[in-house]
C-alpha cells in the first residue's frame, strides 16, 4: 500500500466523498495504513460533520496503539468536543496506558467528556478504575451516573453489587437519550453478582477435583 503523504491526502479526500462505498473503503484503507494516517485523521476529529468525525475515529480505532500518543494529547484539548472524540477512540483502542488520562477525564467539568470517559473505562476494564467509578455514581449528571454503572458492570467486581442495588432503588432519573440510571444500575449489579457466582462455581469445581484426587489416592 502507498504510504506517501499524497496517498494519505487522497484517502482523506475520499473519506468525504458522496459515495458511501468510497467513504467506507477510504476509512478501512486509512486504518490499515497505520501511523502515517494518524495526524491527518486526528485533525478530522474537529470536523463540523459528526459523520466525518465518526469515520475518522473508526479509522483511528483500527490503527490502534500507534494512535494513542496523539489521542492522549488531544484528550487534554481546550475544546470539549475534541476531548470527547479522543476519549471515545481511546476506549475503542483499549490501551491500559490511557487509564490515567481517562481517570482525569472522568472528573472533567463537561458532562459529555465525563460520561464518555466512564464508558471508555468500562471498555478497558482495568480494576484500578473501580473506586473512581464508584465516586462517579454520585455525579450530578444522570448521563455520567448511567455510564459509571455500565462501566462497573463491565469490571465485574462483586463489591459493587450492593451499592448498585441501592442506586437502582434511589435514582429515578433518565439520561439525555431516555435510558434510566436505575436500569443501568440493576444490570451492573446483576453482572457483579454473576461474577460472584462464577467465582463460587470455580472454587467448588476446584475443591471437588481435589477431593476426587484424594479419594483416588486412598484406594
Amino acid at each position: 500500500m502507498d504510504h506517501t503523504p499524497e496517498a494519505v491526502s487522497r484517502l482523506i479526500a475520499d473519506l468525504q466523498d458522496e459515495d458511501e462505498f468510497v467513504r467506507t473503503q477510504a476509512a478501512f484503507a486509512l486504518g490499515v495504513l497505520g501511523e502515517p494516517a494518524v495526524q491527518p485523521l486526528v485533525q478530522l476529529l474537529d470536523a463540523p460533520s459528526s459523520d466525518l468525525r465518526m469515520r475518522a475515529a473508526w479509522a483511528l480505532g483500527v490503527i490502534g496503539a500507534a494512535a494513542v500518543p496523539k489521542l492522549l494529547e488531544l484528550a487534554e484539548s481546550d475544546t470539549h468536543q475534541l476531548r470527547v472524540e479522543a476519549i471515545r477512540v481511546l476506549g475503542v483502542v483499549g490501551e491500559a496506558r490511557a487509564l490515567n488520562q481517562l481517570l482525569i477525564a472522568l472528573t472533567d467539568p463537561n458532562e459529555q467528556v465525563a460520561s464518555r470517559a466512564a464508558r471508555a473505562l468500562g471498555k478497558i476494564s482495568d480494576p484500578r478504575a473501580y473506586h473512581p467509578l464508584i465516586t462517579a455514581l454520585h455525579h450530578p449528571s444522570p448521563d455520567v451516573r448511567y455510564e459509571a454503572c455500565r462501566a462497573l458492570g463491565d469490571l465485574h467486581i462483586a463489591d459493587a453489587a450492593n451499592l448498585l442495588n441501592e442506586l437502582a432503588e434511589s435514582d429515578s432519573s433518565s439520561t439525555s437519550w431516555g435510558a434510566t440510571v436505575a436500569d443501568a444500575a440493576r444490570w451492573a449489579a446483576a453482572e457483579a453478582r454473576s461474577e460472584v457466582q462464577t467465582t463460587r462455581d470455580s472454587e467448588f469445581a476446584r475443591v471437588s477435583k481435589l477431593l476426587q484426587e484424594h479419594r483416588r489416592h486412598l484406594k
